[in-house]
């Protein structure tokens, strides 16, 4: 795994730093982050073990990627249209941020990519997907916890904030998409 960087720099390169082998990421936040997305709230923190960054972030979310660079920039630099919401073709892990932080997508992505650009993120490559989903299943599943994730995220110190998160992005939704 590589050491987490910070998602500016990766931008600033236009994500040529990011292999674009398949593989696996961990996405980093601040420490405060487990008040402020009200993780703190729905779950005993002292009770998730959660991977922790050299600078004290700690990592919330956890995924796979066919190709590393495609999946980092699809998830921190995509497009917020009607339509992308209408269809649900928008990244799981920004559309739930976007809900979280009560970011209007119609203005435009500034203030979600600005959000993005102060996150880290490691990865592994991997040689083929099936690795990666392998691993994937391992960490969902291991000794950490992921509360950003919400599809296949079974852990009972977990359910009452991923159902928190799904009402959420409903609501979200019927905000601006359901008018």
């Amino acid at each position: 795994m590589t050491q987490p960087q910070l998602l500016s720099i990766l931008r600033n390169h236009k994500w040529s730093n990011l292999p674009t082998s398949p593989g696996v990421y961990w996405w980093y936040f601040p420490h405060t982050a487990l008040d402020h997305l009200r993780i703190a709230e729905f779950c005993d923190v002292k009770k998730l073990r959660l991977r922790t960054a050299p600078d004290g972030k700690v990592c919330l979310y956890h995924g796979l990627a066919k190709s590393l660079a495609q999946r980092v920039e699809w998830h921190a630099a995509q497009k917020l249209t009607l339509s992308c919401l209408q269809t649900g073709f928008l990244s799981t892990f920004r559309f739930t941020l976007l809900a979280l932080n009560g970011f209007d997508y119609s203005e435009g992505e500034e203030k979600i990519d600005e959000y993005f650009d102060a996150l880290s993120v490691s990865w592994r490559s991997t040689r083929t997907r099936e690795e990666a989903e392998s691993i994937e299943c391992s960490e969902l599943n291991g000794e950490y916890y992921y509360p950003l994730n919400i599809q296949a995220n079974r852990r009972p110190e977990l359910l009452a904030y991923i159902r928190h998160l799904k009402v959420l992005r409903s609501a979200y939704k019927k905000r601006y998409i359901n008018q």
